[in-house]
């Protein structure tokens, strides 16, 4: 029980670093290619908007794969195998190394 109380602070904290989209998902599916009608301003914020964004989100990842690799280690000694941190933790590198690794151009209007 013990090791549950220590480890419970360390996932939720790699649960709140998941980071998300900011657009919430209008039918189920988010759009899978650019908003139709983008700008000029739109197209070139996404340009050179991706180059910076995927660097950041390496970075991301890699901070997220160094802290959760310890946790994971941590929970394996966990007695109850279907504990919901193994899937805390996934849900959270999946968001911080997931899609999307581009800038989506925004619609003028």
């Amino acid at each position: 029980m013990s090791r549950k109380i220590m480890v419970l602070p360390l996932v939720l904290t790699l649960a709140a670093c998941a980071s998300s989209s900011g657009r919430p998902a209008e039918g189920g599916s988010a759009p899978a290619s650019a908003e139709p009608g983008a700008s000029p301003a739109g197209w070139a914020v996404a340009i050179v908007g991706t180059p910076f964004a995927l660097a950041f989100k390496t970075a991301i990842c890699a901070a997220s794969l160094a802290i959760a690799a310890p946790i994971a280690g941590i929970l394996v000694l966990d007695p109850d195998p279907y504990s919901e941190g193994h899937e805390i933790l996934g849900d959270g590198i999946a968001n911080n190394c997931g899609p999307p690794y581009v800038v989506s151009p925004y619609a003028a209007g």
